[in-house]
């Protein structure tokens, strides 16, 4: 395992919060991944080709909540802020080597695969 880390943006901006997932595509090592904050990642992976899954989420309060969801704190929403391409149907791919463990994800609204990163065929 290797240590891996990067950054996140959207449309050049960080991402403040959310997950990146990291499957080996040949399924011979476990997945890693877990949660980033502030644009910024650092996780364990195993050393090859990766499909990735970034998912980003910003919370954005209700515009009329009730007086019940605000006193259980529930006046708040998640909202995916991270284009499915890059996530439930990402064909993003990354290979992990000793020499290239840090990856940063210029992702875009358009869905595009970062310029440096390949994509699944």
């Amino acid at each position: 395992m290797l240590n891996i880390n990067g950054t996140v943006t959207m449309d050049g901006e960080p991402v403040e919060a959310g997950s990146i997932t990291l499957t080996p595509v040949d399924g011979s090592s476990k997945v890693g991944g877990g949660a980033f904050e502030n644009g910024t990642f650092s996780t364990r992976a195993a050393p090859g080709e990766m499909a990735v899954q970034i998912r980003g989420h910003e919370i954005v309060k209700l515009p009329h909540p009730t007086r019940e969801q605000v006193e259980r704190g529930l006046d708040t929403e998640r909202h995916e802020i991270i284009p499915g391409a890059y996530n439930s149907a990402s064909k993003l791919r990354i290979t992990i080597s000793p020499d290239n463990t840090t990856f940063d994800f210029a992702l875009t609204k358009d869905g595009k695969i970062p310029e440096g990163m390949s994509a699944d065929q």
